[in-house]
């Protein structure tokens, strides 16, 4: 997927955006499969060679950053600004619109890489490093909404930020559970 995104960026937004808007009109359940999947296989690799994926992980946040700002930012067109600050509303609406929804699920979407490689870059306990990129994504996320506000390039959401913000916490959850397996790990080699 990280390479189909690269390949398109290098070529023009306009390829970018047909694939973005391919991603966005995917099955919401293979996307919603596929997260808790790649937290697994992403906490399996970082226990395995943590240190080796240093770079990698340097790679996807600065990528996940750049989609994010992308995405968020570039790609809207001036539209009637509004704003939404009743947490949870998208709930409501979601029930006249269902599409809501789907746009729920991207906005988590949105900020899982973030989530899913910046714990591996930060120092500290596995608690702190997954406060800390829930942190920065709650802060990335005000910012891109703040910046939605001024340049009327989209509605400016509470949800959005709850959204952004627990995708983050999601990925985030891959660097706890190497810990655990590098524990196991310790452990099952102990024992032989």
């Amino acid at each position: 997927m990280i390479q189909y995104i690269l390949i398109a960026w290098m070529m023009g937004d306009v390829m970018l955006d047909e694939l973005l808007q391919e991603l966005y009109e995917s099955n919401l359940w293979m996307i919603l499969i596929a997260m808790p999947v790649l937290i697994a296989v992403w906490s399996v690799i970082g226990a395995r060679f943590s240190e080796k994926i240093r770079v990698l992980n340097t790679v996807i946040f600065a990528l996940a950053v750049m989609m994010i700002i992308y995405v968020t930012v570039f790609s809207r067109g001036e539209s009637e600004p509004g704003v939404d600050l009743m947490p949870l509303s998208s709930f409501e609406r979601a029930k006249v619109n269902r599409e809501i929804y789907r746009a729920m699920v991207m906005n988590i979407l949105l900020f899982f890489p973030f989530g899913l490689s910046l714990p591996f870059l930060l120092k500290g306990s596995a608690g702190r490093r997954v406060l800390l990129t829930i942190a920065a994504a709650c802060l990335l996320s005000v910012s891109v909404e703040i910046i939605q506000l001024i340049f009327r390039i989209g509605l400016t959401e509470t949800d959005d930020v709850i959204c952004n913000t627990f995708g983050a916490a999601l990925g985030g959850l891959s660097y706890p559970l190497s810990q655990l397996w590098i524990r196991l790990s310790e452990r099952r080699k102990k024992t032989i």
